[in-house]
């Protein structure tokens, strides 16, 4: 066991230093707003988000980025509040905002999220579109960014980084994670193996959504509209997709509220991994839970005497330190460099974390935005 369990802790370390090998090497984008201003499309579905709404519209308001090149699509998701007629009341004040109304259809065993992406992208009238979520706030230069990004590079689409907003010791281990996760996505991106992105800091050409068939193949799958859409742009364009890293592409988010949110949420975030079609993203996934639960057997075997416990510390300080390597870094990067003082605490708890939702995930329903997914 100590054999086997060394090999898998040395593919873990080498798997920690390639990412932070490749997060140093990633370039930083720069803009300073003064870039060309073509048409941007901003889509955002909504469901029973009337209290993120307003606070949503003031912070788009706030960039710097001409009005009359910046179209604001609300595609409101059946909310079962007055999000819509919230929206409303805004748009008739503001000409560049729009609002769409879905409802309910009939017997729907699709993904309503990207439902109302699709719509919302094809009412979109400009050619880049930008897709985030309605409880997200933004830098002033976010849409600067992005479409410097797309410019520059002569990309067909860009992924930004997302964090957490809040600073309690949920959202600190949130943020650790999430730091990881947005590392993890930005060097597997730009060392040709995409494997994770996320929806609430997506930049695409419109052209190019409807040439790949925008979710086509992936529509009965809850989860992962961003990551589906990322594979088959990839799969057309490879050369032609990339991550923005900068500070001014931040855009922040509001964690899982509660255990019993992060529960539901998780489970949904893993349901996707099964409709996955890249291999590499399938053995990346799985060699990570293996060294989770094999983490958390040498660990029980040492408190019952039956793995040398000196062996065992010498090899948890080497995961605590390229682990450290990555996050520390990363969480600077993104704002939150706080965060790591609730770092020791999520070594106690993120294995046993990592089974319990990735199990969870395959063989559990869960709950998300009212609407119940078996």
């Amino acid at each position: 066991m100590e054999i086997a369990f060394s090999i898998l802790l040395l593919g873990y370390l080498v798997f920690l230093g390639t990412i932070r090998w490749g997060w140093q090497r990633i370039p930083v984008q720069v803009s300073d707003g003064t870039n060309q201003h073509p048409g941007v499309s901003l889509v955002i579905p909504a469901r029973n988000e009337a209290g993120n709404i307003e606070a949503l519209i003031h912070s788009i308001n706030n960039m710097q980025y001409p009005g009359e090149y910046l179209e604001i699509v609300i595609v409101d998701d059946a909310s079962e509040d007055d999000t819509f007629s919230k929206v409303q009341r805004l748009a008739s004040s503001q000409s560049n905002l729009v609002c769409l109304s879905l409802t309910d259809p009939h017997g729907f065993q699709g993904s309503f999220k990207k439902r109302a992406l699709t719509e919302g992208i094809k009412a979109a009238k400009f050619p880049i579109v930008i897709t985030t979520d309605a409880d997200c706030r933004f830098d002033p230069l976010w849409i600067n960014t992005l479409v410097s990004a797309i410019q520059t590079n002569n990309w067909k689409m860009a992924t930004g980084p997302v964090v957490y907003t809040s600073d309690g010791w949920l959202a600190a281990l949130l943020n650790m994670e999430l730091a990881c996760l947005v590392a993890v996505g930005a060097v597997s991106l730009d060392r040709g193996y995409p494997n994770m992105c996320n929806g609430a800091n997506l930049s695409f050409c419109k052209e190019a959504f409807f040439r790949i068939g925008g979710y086509g193949g992936f529509e009965q799958v809850v989860s992962g509209d961003d990551e589906f859409l990322l594979y088959k742009m990839y799969s057309k364009y490879q050369d032609q997709v990339g991550f923005v890293k900068s500070k001014q592409a931040v855009v922040t988010t509001a964690p899982p509220q509660n255990l019993k949110a992060l529960w539901e949420q998780r489970k949904r975030w893993g349901s996707k991994w099964s409709a996955h079609q890249s291999t590499t993203t399938r053995l990346v996934a799985i060699f990570i839970f293996g060294f989770h639960l094999s983490f958390t057997a040498v660990v029980l075997m040492s408190l019952l005497g039956f793995y040398p416990w000196n062996l065992l510390l010498i090899q948890w300080l080497l995961k605590i330190l390229f682990e450290l390597l990555v996050v520390v870094p990363v969480l600077n990067f993104l704002g939150k460099r706080r965060s790591i003082k609730w770092f020791f605490f999520m070594q106690v708890v993120y294995s046993i974390y990592v089974l319990f939702i990735g199990l969870a995930a395959q063989f559990g329903s869960f709950n998300w935005k009212n609407r119940q997914y078996s």
